[in-house]
């Protein structure tokens, strides 16, 4: 099969690139996968599809982390971090009229046995699987399927980040889909996954920490 997949031609290999996002995709609206376990294995299809696509799995950007690096995630962190919680969601709450719903996280209030867990399964499943996944995978299939356009890549990766977000209401749904754009750019910027896995692990960190504090109207929720 890998064969096959990597002597297509220019149109079958984008269908195939199509195909292959779809599928991982759908993952996540299939019964059967549950959290932590739906991005536990998006991870192994993203890895496995790319390895039938290209023979290896260098196009996912999991490259080594340098000191430069780490001085470039706490930067974004910090600027991202304070960007969204005194700008952007506070516009998107008042534009809308609706604070994101945040009620799927009051069972972590004072609840530290659930909070440690919780936070241990973020960090793999919405850290490292959300961003092999919406920015490593589907950048590099966006990338297969409409040629070099960057900005277009970031903006439909964001929108389909933002879709499994709906239940947290309009204005969550956008917030992420915000959150989705910056996380884009940061990837597209300096193509390393790792930046990405550990701005998103910082920053869903907090909101899980101040979920357990009862603390989530900090968000206008």
């Amino acid at each position: 099969m890998r064969d096959l997949v990597m002597q297509a031609n220019g149109k079958q290999s984008k269908w195939i690139a199509a195909l292959f996002l779809l599928l991982a995709f759908s993952v996540m609206y299939i019964p059967l996968f549950k959290f932590p376990y739906t991005f536990c294995t998006i991870s192994v299809l993203a890895f496995l599809f790319t390895w039938l696509q290209d023979g290896n799995i260098r196009v996912l950007q999991l490259k080594k982390f340098t000191a430069k690096d780490l001085l470039i995630t706490l930067l974004a962190y910090i600027v991202l971090e304070c960007s969204m919680d005194f700008i952007v969601q506070p516009a998107i709450t008042k534009l809308f009229n609706e604070p994101a719903d945040y009620s799927a996280f009051t069972m972590l209030k004072g609840n530290t046995g659930l909070y440690v867990k919780w936070l241990l399964l973020m960090w793999l499943s919405a850290a490292f699987g959300e961003e092999l996944f919406f920015r490593s995978y589907i950048i590099a299939q966006l990338q297969r399927i409409l040629g070099n356009k960057p900005v277009l890549h970031i903006v439909i990766s964001a929108a389909l980040f933002a879709v499994p977000h709906i239940y947290q209401g309009v204005s969550g749904a956008i917030t992420t889909f915000v959150f989705g754009i910056a996380f884009g750019f940061i990837y597209v910027r300096w193509k390393n996954c790792w930046i990405n896995v550990l701005v998103h692990g910082l920053i869903d960190t907090v909101f899980l920490t101040l979920s357990y504090l009862g603390l989530t109207h900090f968000y206008g929720g």
